[in-house]
């Protein structure tokens, strides 16, 4: 089968590779779509912090899938050949201290499909092996492809958790990109009352606006700690980051009320610099979300993607053969990111 392969920073091959065959525990997925993440570019352009620099070479990436089951293992009796799933690209101990609270995302082994720390191939393939926990049915009314954005739309819900009740609130999300506008979404569904959004992007602030902002702020030009006082006199109650730009972070700070939260979703690759004298002037709770709980996170994004609360094609700008991952794919988002929401590669 015809698979991307990395074998280092800008050079990923299409190339064939072993059709998977299911371990007892396993079952083979045949991916639908797979979606092109940022980590994936860092990956590719060869950052030299976080998760990129710990890719494993030679291995199949694509971390972002869902797709129809193929091949169940010996042991997989629940699942059957046929039912559409999305994929928790995660793998962990079951041992560590985080592990043996629930929080397998915070594992202090924690790999992922599409070869982060362990060689694990992932969905950027016609067809990958997976564990039966990392599988989650996807309802009829959800087709595999918009499925596919399962796993964004998760890491965007699970940040949503993460803040105080949002009932009544209003909400500044930095950054409309997938993330940030299913953060946007998220917290729309979970009754905010309000959420505003910036971004330098024309397209995705148009997005943002169509997905329910009440504002969308261009930071090039607008003040928006200012701008947000037309919605919230004394500052909004919550504010998400999907940046990881400092400049970004601190207007963020900046807009929040006193006592207000800000949660940090973004992935940051080196040190950030705050205004830690105004977020403790105004006493901010600064709170992390890190990926997702799969077994809580998962079925609610799926169930909120059938209730048309969370909807997944208005994010997806294109879709482009896998033959074409590097020039149509990750390339194209290198130099033309204004123009895309979430691309999707078609390995069929």
């Amino acid at each position: 089968m015809k698979a991307a392969v990395y074998f280092g920073a800008r050079n990923i091959r299409i190339m064939d590779m072993p059709e998977p065959v299911p371990g007892p525990d396993q079952v083979v997925v045949r991916v639908a779509r797979n979606g092109i993440c940022g980590s994936d570019l860092h990956t590719y352009v060869g950052a030299a912090s976080g998760g990129a620099s710990m890719h494993v070479p030679g291995v199949i990436l694509g971390h972002e899938f869902a797709g129809a089951v193929e091949a169940v293992g010996a042991e997989v009796h629940d699942v059957a050949i046929g039912d559409v799933v999305a994929v928790a690209p995660i793998e962990w101990c079951g041992s560590c201290f985080s592990c043996t609270n629930s929080w397998p995302h915070l594992c202090r082994k924690l790999a992922l499909y599409g070869g982060y720390r362990e060689p694990l191939h992932g969905g950027l393939a016609a067809r990958v092996a997976v564990s039966r926990r990392s599988v989650f049915p996807v309802p009829e009314r959800i087709s595999a492809i918009d499925a596919s954005l399962t796993e964004p739309l998760a890491v965007a819900l699970h940040a949503a958790r993460q803040a105080p009740e949002l009932a009544g609130t209003t909400v500044l999300v930095l950054g409309s990109g997938p993330i940030g506008l299913g953060v946007l979404q998220a917290c729309l569904a979970l009754g905010a009352d309000t959420v505003v959004t910036s971004d330098l992007s024309p397209a995705r602030r148009g997005a943002a606006l169509a997905l329910g902002a009440a504002a969308a702020f261009n930071p090039a030009v607008d003040n928006v700690a200012r701008s947000t006082r037309d919605f919230a006199r004394h500052g909004v109650d919550v504010v998400f980051d999907t940046t990881a730009a400092h400049a970004a972070f601190n207007s963020g700070v900046a807009s929040l009320r006193p006592r207000g939260t800000m949660v940090s979703v973004a992935g940051w690759g080196d040190l950030a610099h705050v205004e830690m004298g105004r977020a403790m002037a105004s006493e901010i709770n600064i709170r992390y979300s890190m990926t997702y709980e799969p077994a809580i996170d998962f079925p609610a994004t799926l169930a909120m993607l059938a209730s048309g609360a969370l909807d997944a094609s208005a994010m997806i700008s294109d879709h482009v053969p896998l033959e074409r991952l590097v020039e149509d794919g990750l390339e194209e988002l290198l130099h033309h990111a204004d123009h895309h929401l979430k691309i999707l590669i078609d390995p069929t």
